[in-house]
C-alpha cells in the first residue's frame, strides 16, 4: 500500500491552509539532525585516529625495531673493544681463539638489518617530516658502515699479526685501531640518540594529538547528545497523544468498550483516534456475537463431553496415525491418550473397516465397528459383549445339559428298575448258595460279590445322572463359608486317610453370605474328590475375597493338565480317569453358574492344578 501525505486542513471558504508537518517528518528530522551531529563527531575522531595510527605504525614498525638494532650494534661494538683490549694486553695467540671475528661479522649483519628496517619504514604512509628524518638515518648508517668496514679490516690485520706472534706489528696497529673503534662508538651513539629522540618526539606528538582528538570528539558528542535530547523532547511532546491511544487499545484488549477517544486536530494521531473508535465499535459488536456463539458451543461441548464420558462403549477417533479423541472407556480398554499414536491392537482395528471381534482385559470380549473418517482417519467404537458371550455359552450349555438330563433321566429310569431286580435276585441267589456244596461255595460267593459290586457301581453312576438331571434351583440362605469349609473337610476325612492325603484350610473372615449351602458343599466335595482321584496327596483350600467376589481356591500337587484338558475339564462326561463319570466338575460348574459365579481351572503338566470357584459377595441382607 502506498503512503500518501496527510491532507492539510482547510478554512471555512474551502481554501487549503498551509500543510501541517506530519509526525513522521518531525521524527525523521530529529533523527537526521542527531545522527548528523554524532556522525560528525565520529568522523573527526576517525580522522584523528588515522593520523595517530600512522604515527604509531612508524614507531612500532620503524623506530622501535631500529632502536633494538642500534642497541645490538652498541653491544657488538663493546664486545669487539673488550676482545681487542685483551689481545693488546696479553700474549698473542691463535686467531681462532678470539671472538672479534664473530662480533665484527655480527656487527655487519645488524647494520644490514637496520638499513632494511629504515627502508621499509620509508615505504609506509608517512609525512614529509618523517621522510627527511629517515634519509638522515640512512646517511648515518652509511657513515657507520664505512667505519665498521675499516674497523673490521684493521681488526683482521691485528688478529693476523697476533697469530704470527709479530709483536711489532701488533704494537703498530694498536693506535689506529683504537682510534677507529672510538669513532665507530661515537657514530653508533649518535645514531642511538637520533632514533630515541625521534621516538620521544613522535610519542609526545601522538599523545597530544590523541588528547586533542578526544577533547574535540567529546565536545562534538556532548553537543550532539544535547541536540538529540532537545529533539527527542520535542518528539515526545508531539507524541503525547500516543499514550492515550495506547491506553485505549489496552482497554479494548481487556474488553472495556465504555470510552471513546477525542478526534480534535488534523494530524495522523487524530485520524488514528477516529479509526480506533470505529474499530472499538466493530470489536464490541463482534465480541457480543462471539460470546453468544461461544456459550452455545460450550453448552454443546459439555453436553457431548458428558455423553462421551458416560458412554460405556469405547470410542476413538484416529487421524494421520494420531489419536484426536478418546473417551474414558477407550482409555481403559486401549490406554488411548489424545496426541499419542494408537497401540498395535487399536491400529489393526483402524486398518480394517466393518465389524470385528477382539479381546479385552480380564478375558473380556468386545465387538468393534470401524468407520472411515476424513482423509486417512477412522472412528472406532467398541462394545463389551462379554456378558452376551457368557449368556450365549451358558444358554447353549444349559440347553445341552437339559437335553442330556432328559436323556439321562429316561435312561436311568430304564436302567434302575432292572438293577433293582438284579440286586434282589442277587440277594436271593446268596440265600440259595448256602445250600450248595461247601467246596464250590467260595467261588460262587466271589462271583456273586463281583455282581453285587457292579450293581452298586451302576446304581452310584445312575445316581450322579439323576443328580445332574434333577438338580433343584439354588436356594440362598445365610451361611458362614468358613464353617462350611470345616464341614466339608470333616466329611472328606475318611477319603483323605484312604488316599494318604492331607488338606490345609486357610479361610478369611467374611461373615454370613447368602449361598445355597448344600449345593456349595456338593461343589466343594466334587472338586476335592476329583483331586484325590487324580492322585493328589497335598491339598490346600483357600477362602479369600476382593471388592466384589469371594474366591474358593483348591490347589493340589497332582499330575496337572495340558491346555486341551483344561479347556474340557468342566464339560459333561469328560474324564481322564478309568472309572470316572466326567460329571463332578460339570455339576460344580452348573452350581456356580446358578450362583452367578464361575469355575476357573489353572494347571500345567507335572505342576499340579488350581481350581477357583468364584461367587459374588452377598452379605446377609443383600438381595439375591
Amino acid at each position: 500500500m502506498v503512503d500518501h501525505p496527510p491532507l492539510s486542513p482547510t478554512d471555512g471558504a474551502g481554501v487549503r491552509q498551509h500543510p501541517l508537518r506530519s509526525i513522521r517528518f518531525r521524527i525523521l528530522s530529529a533523527f537526521i539532525l542527531a545522527f548528523s551531529g554524532l556522525l560528525g563527531a565520529q568522523g573527526f575522531l576517525f580522522w584523528q585516529n588515522q593520523q595517530i595510527a600512522g604515527s604509531l605504525t612508524v614507531i612500532t614498525d620503524g623506530y622501535l625495531p631500529l632502536a633494538r638494532i642500534v642497541a645490538q650494534l652498541d653491544r657488538d661494538h663493546q664486545r669487539i673493544e673488550t676482545d681487542i683490549r685483551r689481545l693488546l694486553s696479553n700474549r698473542p695467540g691463535p686467531a681462532s681463539t678470539s671472538p672479534t671475528v664473530i662480533y665484527t661479522d655480527q656487527l655487519a649483519e645488524n647494520l644490514r638489518i637496520g638499513r632494511g628496517v629504515v627502508q621499509r619504514a620509508q615505504r609506509l604512509d608517512i609525512g614529509p617530516d618523517e621522510v627527511g628524518v629517515l634519509k638522515k638515518l640512512l646517511s648515518q648508517f652509511d657513515r657507520i658502515e664505512s667505519l665498521a668496514h675499516r674497523y673490521q679490516s684493521e681488526s683482521t690485520t691485528l688478529l693476523d699479526a697476533s697469530a704470527r706472534s709479530d709483536a711489532d706489528q701488533v704494537g703498530a696497529m694498536a693506535k689506529p685501531l683504537t682510534r677507529t673503534g672510538a669513532e665507530l662508538g661515537v657514530e653508533i651513539d649518535k645514531l642511538d640518540r637520533q632514533v630515541n629522540d625521534r621516538i620521544r618526539k613522535l610519542t609526545v606528538a601522538t599523545e597530544r594529538a590523541q588528547a586533542r582528538a578526544t577533547t574535540i570528539a567529546g565536545a562534538l558528542t556532548v553537543v550532539a547528545v544535547l541536540l538529540s535530547l532537545l529533539l527527542v523532547l520535542a518528539v515526545l511532546i508531539a507524541l503525547r497523544p500516543i499514550a492515550r491511544l495506547t491506553t485505549q487499545v489496552q482497554r479494548l484488549a481487556a474488553g472495556d468498550y465504555s470510552e471513546r477517544l477525542g478526534t480534535d486536530g488534523g494530524d495522523e494521531l487524530a485520524v488514528l483516534a477516529g479509526e480506533i473508535n470505529a474499530m472499538a465499535d466493530a470489536i464490541e459488536l463482534r465480541d457480543r456475537r462471539l460470546i453468544e456463539r461461544a456459550e452455545q458451543l460450550n453448552r454443546l461441548s459439555r453436553y457431548l463431553g458428558s455423553v462421551l464420558d458416560t458412554l460405556e462403549d469405547a470410542l476413538v477417533v484416529v487421524e494421520n496415525h494420531e489419536i484426536t479423541l478418546a473417551n474414558p472407556a477407550a482409555e481403559r480398554l486401549w490406554s488411548a491418550t489424545v496426541g499419542d499414536a494408537p497401540s498395535p491392537e487399536l491400529a489393526e482395528l483402524v486398518d480394517h473397516t466393518g465389524r470385528q471381534e477382539h479381546s479385552g482385559p480380564h478375558r473380556s470380549h468386545h465387538e468393534a465397528r470401524t468407520t472411515p473418517f476424513g482423509e486417512g482417519g477412522a472412528i472406532v467404537i467398541s462394545a463389551d459383549v462379554t456378558d452376551q458371550h457368557r449368556d450365549r455359552a451358558r444358554l447353549a450349555r444349559s440347553e445341552r445339559l437339559a437335553l442330556i438330563g432328559q436323556m439321562l433321566a429316561q435312561v436311568t429310569h430304564e436302567v434302575r428298575n432292572p438293577l433293582n431286580s438284579l440286586s434282589l435276585n442277587a440277594d436271593l441267589l446268596g440265600d440259595e448258595l448256602t445250600d450248595l456244596d461247601p467246596d464250590k461255595r467260595t467261588e460262587a460267593w466271589e462271583l456273586l460279590a463281583m455282581i453285587a459290586s457292579e450293581i452298586d457301581r451302576l446304581t452310584s453312576v445312575t445316581g450322579h445322572y439323576l443328580q445332574l438331571a434333577r438338580r433343584p434351583p439354588a436356594r440362598l440362605a445365610a451361611e458362614d463359608i468358613a464353617t462350611l469349609l470345616d464341614d466339608v473337610t470333616r466329611l472328606l476325612q475318611p477319603e483323605l486317610e484312604q488316599h494318604s492325603a492331607t488338606i490345609e484350610v486357610s479361610a478369611a473372615e467374611l461373615g454370613l453370605q447368602l449361598v445355597d449351602g448344600n449345593q456349595l458343599r456338593q461343589a466343594l466335595l466334587n472338586v476335592v474328590r476329583n483331586a484325590l482321584q487324580a492322585g493328589a496327596t497335598r491339598l490346600k483350600l483357600t477362602l479369600s475375597a476382593d471388592t466384589h467376589d469371594l474366591h474358593l481356591a483348591l490347589t493340589d500337587n497332582g499330575p496337572g493338565m495340558d491346555d486341551e484338558q483344561i479347556a474340557r475339564a468342566t464339560d459333561p462326561f469328560f474324564t481322564t480317569k478309568v472309572s470316572g463319570t466326567g460329571l463332578g466338575l460339570a455339576i460344580t460348574r452348573q452350581i456356580l453358574e446358578d450362583h452367578d459365579g464361575s469355575v476357573v481351572v489353572t494347571s500345567a503338566p507335572d505342576e499340579g492344578t488350581t481350581i477357583t470357584l468364584t461367587l459374588p459377595l452377598r452379605p446377609t441382607g443383600d438381595p439375591a
